[in-house]
């Protein structure tokens, strides 16, 4: 039976070809292409874990240019300069510097709400506005807020808690005792919304270098291949993928 069913004609199975409309992208890739793409893959890599291999079994008496800068005291080598951290001290200083990012992130975080709550309208300005019509453009152009409603001009551009000069000069405002201690309240104001803001944009730099930071620790942990599928843009870190490894 078995030469029977050999000696019949059976369905040539053929590898599909590029459709008409992905011919832009040129040809479609075989299975003999990815085999060599595969093995020139495999050999790269293995080339680079043999050069790996090798610089760490290098022979550290061996000549290097770095000896004209070394000494030796009191039987101890030295070199001038800064020299390069090993892998775990540099791995612990990048902690360190992360939970330092962290409590500093805390810090202005925390500080930003405490201004906040002592700020009035602050988190949620008013979006109504006040109308005034007038009867032609030369009035338009005429106008004067702080007169038409009798306040002060640090004040005329408000749409909420805009007193009268006669309340103003009366001392019942604010707590304050003149025009000049009128204007030293808002410029205190001022400065604290500036400072908020000044906060609130150093938090999210602290956010930003926090995910730098992230993303070299795992590099420095990782296993296997790396691969670096999206640069840093935008403040953002660049994206690595990892090959899976087989658990042995």
């Amino acid at each position: 039976m078995s030469s029977l069913r050999n000696a019949v004609k059976r369905k040539t199975h053929k590898e599909r070809a590029q459709p008409a409309s992905r011919s832009k992208f040129g040809l479609l890739e075989k299975h003999s292409d990815y085999v060599l793409r595969a093995r020139d893959y495999n050999a790269k890599r293995d080339r680079l874990n043999a050069l790996r291999l090798k610089a760490s079994l290098r022979n550290p008496d061996e000549f290097y240019f770095g000896m004209h800068k070394a000494k030796t005291k009191e039987g101890v080598h030295q070199v001038e300069g800064s020299s390069s951290l090993d892998h775990e001290t540099a791995h612990m200083l990048k902690t360190q510097d992360m939970a330092y990012i962290h409590m500093k992130r805390a810090v202005d975080i925390k500080k930003a709400e405490r201004l906040k709550a002592g700020l009035h309208m602050l988190d949620a300005p008013p979006q109504n506005t006040h109308t005034v019509f007038v009867k032609n453009k030369r009035q338009r152009r005429a106008f004067d807020a702080a007169e038409y409603f009798d306040t002060a001009p640090e004040l005329a551009g408000r749409t909420f808690n805009r007193p009268r000069m006669a309340t103003l000069e009366s001392k019942q405002v604010l707590g304050a005792e003149s025009r000049a201690d009128l204007k030293k309240a808002l410029k205190q104001r001022d400065a604290a919304y500036q400072e908020v803001e000044a906060r609130e944009e150093r938090a999210r730099k602290m956010t930003r270098a926090a995910a730098h930071l992230a993303a070299q620790r795992a590099l420095m942990t990782a296993r296997g291949t790396v691969t670096k599928v999206k640069g840093a843009e935008k403040g953002q870190p660049p994206v690595y993928k990892w090959k899976r490894q087989r658990a042995k």
